[in-house]
């Protein structure tokens, strides 16, 4: 529930506090008095627009604050740790959102800054807030298939539709691209091919090139290579002091002293290092001189395919690996083109059967909410005709939503597919005898509408229930009398948690759980706004207050105060299952 809801310095609210109880609370005070403050402090911890005008005057910072105990709302807790939200140990949820005249606004939760997008999140969880504007929601695109779809329990028939349409556009996004791929690979075909061929016909290996190199650079010095080759092995072997032989003696004179001196036996290790190059040395001179080749035969060819190295990497701008890997790429789109028939097969038919399911699973929606429309259409003016509108019909009119462009046919025509299904709902009302039905949000007062919602609220119930329900005058426009069943119906509401009204109607506060009343007072030439709960006396005096303010024996105010105990004490033996009304005609005298 809502432990507490703090407001400093936003219009005449410099510091007040509202504690709502559990079930119903109502908010009284004369027009003006500041009601609307606690509806716009509440809007503003659901996320709504911030005005930086609202800040009071001479002051810097504007701020509102709700204390939330989740403790007996697991789904709720849940829910909101599913945001990424932190909870203390006792469930506690503590939301805080402060203009500032000059620079950004700011978001805590918990203590912790977060962001606007954050607390819309979780205004939506915790608050609904009603008001008799609330037309505007009726007319909205879609309330009507919602709401519905929550009462008749169609979530499970949804899913289905919107995991069909997915799959079905998946499908047919895949077929796009394929015969894109297919079409772009027709004008390319003859290219590739002959790409690929000529990649394959060349044979490139990556260290071939370098091979080339140095056979060719052999072959264009052959007598020079073997003459220089011939001459080192010769000083290595042979000669007047061959070099191993030096080296041999150089080894012989150090190795029967060159442990008496580590210097020494530096040296020899040296020496012998130096005597196995030599014989390295040595024996590739002789690899090369075995193996070498004068006839110059050969060279045209090796420059040739050096040349089609070089052009083959300028012709294409790649390196010989990127080469050889363009060669398989070109194979494999070949392949892939051979197959393209067989693929766009396979892909029209799996776009088909997709389309089955969802125009299936669009029809079987579609009977649902047909089958169940009279039946919601009962319920609602059940539950909506007690509130002042007697005469109500409410027709709920399920139609394809038809669009003659549209891919797909649901229910023998063309029709517009969404995750919803393929259905535009509406829902129709008639308040007065005789007169054509209407969409509920246009045809109806601004206080028709109102008590219209709150009727459905009643239906929706299944849904996730908010922590706290805002009803801000949905009672306007109705006399005393026909309050009563808005009042009965709001304690109903409340029951499963909490709601907040703010009236101006005696019969609608007398049912209250709790009272509070809001006033203005001057001090030191500055206008505030206080928050005041109210009961016993006190209580009655502001029933009384109201009553005169309905214009009910205005002048006689012990009249007033007497019929607001009969009132308070009426409520209280309904809530108890006793009928205890006040006298019939008392509200006429």
């Amino acid at each position: 529930m809502l432990l507490e809801l703090r407001i400093g310095n936003m219009a005449l609210a410099e510091d007040v506090v509202l504690k709502p109880g559990p079930g119903l609370t109502v908010l009284t005070g004369e027009t003006g008095a500041g009601k609307s403050l606690v509806a716009g402090a509440l809007a503003l911890l659901a996320g709504g627009r911030a005005d930086r005008g609202i800040i009071r005057r001479g002051e810097d910072t504007a701020w509102v604050e709700a204390v939330c105990d989740l403790d007996a709302r697991p789904d709720l807790v849940e829910r909101v740790r599913d945001l990424g939200v932190p909870l203390v140990g006792d469930d506690l949820l503590v939301l805080r959102r402060e203009l500032h005249r000059e620079g950004r606004s700011r978001v805590l939760i918990n203590g912790n800054l977060s962001s606007q997008a954050v607390l819309e999140r979780l205004g939506t969880l915790l608050f609904v807030i009603q008001s008799q504007n609330q037309h505007r929601e009726l007319a909205t695109t879609g309330f009507a298939r919602d709401l519905l779809d929550a009462v008749l329990g169609l979530g499970g028939l949804r899913s289905q539709v919107a995991g069909a349409l997915k799959e079905y556009e998946q499908a047919a996004k895949l077929l796009a691209e394929r015969k894109q791929e297919a079409g772009l690979a027709a004008e390319q075909l003859d290219m590739w091919r002959y790409q690929r061929d000529e990649l394959t016909r060349a044979s490139l290996d990556e260290n071939e090139e370098q091979e080339l190199v140095e056979a060719i650079g052999i072959k264009r010095h052959a007598r020079a290579l073997q003459d220089a080759a011939a001459t080192a092995r010769e000083h290595l072997d042979h000669g007047p002091a061959p070099a191993r032989e030096t080296l041999g003696a150089a080894l012989a004179a150090l190795e029967s002293h060159a442990d008496k001196s580590p210097r020494l036996t530096d040296a020899l290790q040296q020496l012998q290092a130096a005597a196995d190059l030599l014989a390295d040395a040595s024996t590739e001179l002789d690899r090369f001189l075995d193996a070498f080749e004068v006839d110059p035969r050969g060279l045209d060819e090796l420059e040739e395919r050096k040349a089609l190295y070089e052009e083959l990497r300028r012709k294409y701008r790649r390196d010989v690996p990127a080469l050889l890997t363009l060669a398989t790429q070109l194979t494999d789109r070949l392949e892939r083109q051979d197959q393209a028939l067989d693929d766009l097969d396979q892909l029209e038919n799996a776009v088909t059967d997709r389309r089955d399911d969802l125009v299936e699973a669009c029809r079987e929606l579609h009977e649902a909410r047909i089958e169940g429309a009279p039946r919601f259409a009962a319920a609602a003016e059940e539950a909506i005709r007690p509130l002042a509108l007697p005469d109500l019909d409410v027709v709920l009119q399920v139609d394809p939503d038809l669009d003659a462009a549209g891919a797909l046919e649901v229910a023998g025509a063309r029709c517009h597919v969404a995750a919803h299904g393929a259905d535009r709902v509406r829902l129709l009302v008639r308040t007065n005898p005789g007169e054509a039905l209407g969409e509920a949000g246009t045809i109806a007062s601004g206080g028709e509408t109102a008590r219209i919602f709150l009727g459905l609220s009643i239906l929706a119930r299944s849904a996730p229930a908010p922590l706290l329900r805002l009803f801000d005058e949905v009672d306007a426009g109705l006399g005393m009398d026909s309050a009563t069943p808005v009042a009965l119906l709001l304690r109903r509401l409340a029951a499963d948690g909490q709601a907040l009204c703010i009236t101006h109607l005696p019969t609608v506060s007398v049912h209250a759980d709790h009272h509070w009343r809001v006033s203005k007072q001057v001090d030191d030439g500055r206008t505030t706004v206080d928050l005041q709960p109210l009961d016993g006396d006190e209580r009655v005096e502001e029933v009384a207050r109201q009553l005169g303010g309905e214009g009910w024996r205005r002048d006689d105010t012990a009249a007033q105060a007497a019929y607001a105990r009969e009132l308070l004490e009426a409520a209280a033996g309904a809530v108890k299952g006793r009928s205890r009304a006040p006298a019939k005609g008392r509200a006429e005298s």
